[in-house]
C-alpha cells in the first residue's frame, strides 16, 4: 500500500472552529478533510443560486409538508378540480385557505423571495422587470392556479401590486 500524501493547511480561527466542531464526533482530521474535498469536488460547479435552490428544496421536502409531483400529474389534478361539481368551493374556499396559510409562512418575505420559493416548485419561470416581474407558464391551468394563489398571498401580505394576464404570462407590477 502506498504511503498517503500529507498536506498542511493554514486555518483562520473560523475554519479551525468548524474543524474542531466536526472532530467532536470522534472523526479524524484526515477523514473530515477527505470527505470535504470529495464533497467540494462533486459540487464545485454549483453556483450560489443553485445552492439557494437546494436549500429551498431541502426546507420544503425534509419537513414532509411538500411532495415532488410530476407536472403532468399536477395538470391532471387541476383539470379534475376545474371539472368537478365543487369547482367554486375548490377555488374560492380550499385554494384560498391554503394560500392564506402560505401567506402566513411568507410573512416578512419580499415578493422576489416568494417567487423564488414558488419557482423552485416548477410552477413557472420568471424574470424581474423594472417595477415587477414577468411569470411564464407551461399551461393555462398552472397560470390560473398561481394567479389565484399569488393574488390571495399578496393581498394578505398587504403588498401594493397589479396583475395583468397575457396568453402564457402574468405580469406583476409592485407599487
Amino acid at each position: 500500500m502506498p504511503i498517503p500524501k500529507r498536506t498542511s493547511i493554514a486555518m483562520n480561527k473560523e475554519t479551525e472552529a468548524l474543524l474542531n466542531d466536526l472532530m467532536s464526533t470522534g472523526e479524524s482530521q484526515s477523514s473530515i478533510m477527505r470527505k470535504a474535498l470529495r464533497f467540494y469536488y462533486e459540487f464545485r460547479k454549483l453556483e450560489k443560486r443553485d445552492l439557494d435552490r437546494l436549500t429551498i428544496y431541502w426546507d420544503m421536502l425534509q419537513s414532509g409538508e411538500h411532495v415532488v409531483l410530476d407536472m403532468d400529474h399536477f395538470i391532471v389534478l387541476l383539470r379534475i378540480a376545474e371539472g368537478s361539481e365543487e369547482n367554486k368551493k375548490v377555488w374560492n374556499d380550499i385554494h384560498t385557505s391554503v394560500a392564506l396559510n402560505h401567506a402566513e409562512q411568507f410573512r416578512g418575505m419580499r415578493v422576489d423571495q416568494i417567487l423564488e420559493r414558488l419557482v423552485a416548485c416548477n410552477f413557472f419561470r420568471y424574470s424581474p422587470t423594472g417595477d415587477g416581474y414577468v411569470l411564464v407558464f407551461g399551461s393555462q391551468e398552472a397560470k390560473h392556479f398561481i394567479r389565484t394563489f399569488l393574488d390571495v398571498i399578496l393581498k394578505d401580505l398587504r403588498f401594493e401590486y397589479e396583475i395583468k394576464e397575457d396568453l402564457t404570462k402574468i405580469r406583476i407590477r409592485v407599487k
